[in-house]
């Protein structure tokens, strides 16, 4: 675990700077001489607020509105800085942010958590050019074993890094919590409690992932080399979710992109033929190659004619062929697709919130199918769904927080919108 705390950088120094005992000044601009630059890099972490109700008869509900000594929050402390913080960690080499938030927690607490609605990301300089950002979600321990199944197994922290794990009260947890943007985080909780909209349901829109030419049938359109790994990378993305429930539209490479998490875990995939792109819309036929120029050579016997006693053979002529132009895929009008109908599913989903839902589909789809969530969402939550050509990324999680507070009359509100994306390479 890295330092919170941020390290002075080099100092300015005035003069001119030589390089050795009979070396020329080097030339700066200005009065001063400042050191080399040093390229910035930003060094990503991942943690959560887990939280539990005090009774641990009662489970997290959607909706309830929660005082501050109804709840538990868990805390780590690390003996290195004597200090007490948030569970958190850095993101391995291609580690999606998800993925590297519960495997943070678990390797520090040995608690499986799902992840819900992010929180403020924290940021602030370690010096020598290191800039640090730790993104943060509301966390909930997992009690779905299919779920737990689906995470790889982890190394516990050592001592030496993590040597305590401790639920308390938020009360506590003010008076422990060494870092103010710790305490900021907690304040955002609690307020999230008490309004009830702390527990949120999660809806993951997936565009399939890449898929063989879109020259060819639909039967024959399944994923591709690069699209089968990013259908496995969206395993620990969805896991981290705590998705349960999977719906994919009838396409093959719609099921194919959610089939490898639906393996791993259990969850049964369903399909809903309301996802359906309609044939004339999901396939274009491949453009006919342009012919070169023909040379026709006339049939003697066809085309011989005696003149004056003497055979006569027609010049060989030439005919070119026009190369054919490619054929355009037309654009998606409202009725050819059942927007309407894809629309009524997710404004179904949204009217019954349940365990966390993954929803593969088109990508000239979702856009459309977001449109009932755009409209529960504030003005500021709004912007953060992606617009136009942003939903044409293949393995694109669209991930919508979906709170019912008591104090809107239990109407569903968007509280935060996120994207996360598999990665392309082969």
């Amino acid at each position: 675990m890295s330092s919170a705390h941020p390290v002075p950088g080099p100092k300015e120094k005035s003069g001119p700077q030589t390089t050795g005992s009979n070396a020329k000044p080097i030339a700066r601009r200005g009065s001063l001489t400042r050191p080399s630059p040093i390229p910035s890099r930003i060094v990503r972490s991942a943690g959560a607020l887990v939280w539990r109700p005090a009774d641990s008869a009662q489970p997290p509900q959607v909706g309830k509105q929660y005082k501050a000594d109804e709840i538990e929050v868990l805390l780590v402390h690390r003996p290195r800085y004597d200090d007490w913080s948030w569970p958190k960690g850095k993101a391995e080499l291609n580690e999606p942010l998800l993925a590297a938030g519960v495997r943070e927690v678990e390797e520090e607490t040995g608690i499986l958590v799902s992840l819900h609605a992010p929180l403020t990301a924290q940021r602030y300089r370690l010096g020598m050019g290191q800039t640090k950002e730790v993104y943060y979600w509301v966390g909930i321990p997992v009690s779905e074993t299919g779920v737990a199944i689906s995470r790889p197994p982890v190394t516990p922290a050592p001592k030496k890094e993590i040597d305590e794990a401790r639920w308390v009260k938020p009360e506590q947890a003010r008076e422990m919590l060494t870092r103010r943007g710790d305490r900021r985080l907690l304040d955002d909780l609690v307020a999230r409690a008490e309004n009830g909209s702390l527990f949120t349901a999660t809806l993951a829109f997936v565009s399939h992932a890449q898929c063989v030419g879109k020259h060819r049938v639909e039967a024959e359109r399944t994923l591709s080399r690069v699209g089968t790994r990013q259908a496995i990378e969206l395993i620990d993305m969805l896991s981290a979710l705590g998705v349960t429930r999977l719906l994919t539209s009838p396409a093959k490479r719609c099921r194919g992109t959610l089939e490898p998490y639906a393996t791993v875990s259990g969850a049964t995939l369903s399909v809903a033929d309301e996802l359906k792109l309609s044939p004339e819309y999901s396939y274009v036929p491949a453009p006919k190659p342009a012919s070169a120029t023909k040379r026709l050579v006339p049939s003697p016997a066809m085309f011989a004619t005696r003149v004056a006693g003497q055979l006569k053979v027609p010049a060989v002529s030439t005919q070119v062929e026009e190369p054919q132009a490619p054929v355009a895929k037309p654009e998606i009008p409202f009725t050819a697709v059942k927007l309407e109908s894809a629309r009524e599913v997710v404004a179904k989903l949204v009217a019954h919130p349940g365990t966390p839902l993954a929803v593969s589909a088109h990508p000239e789809l979702v856009e459309y199918m977001l449109k009932p969530l755009v409209e529960a969402a504030s003005i500021n939550v709004a912007r953060q769904f992606p617009e136009g050509d942003a939903y044409d990324h293949t393995a694109q999680l669209t991930v919508v927080h979906v709170a019912y507070p008591h104090g809107n009359e239990n109407k569903p509100e968007v509280v935060a919108v996120e994207v996360h994306r598999a990665t392309e390479r082969g």
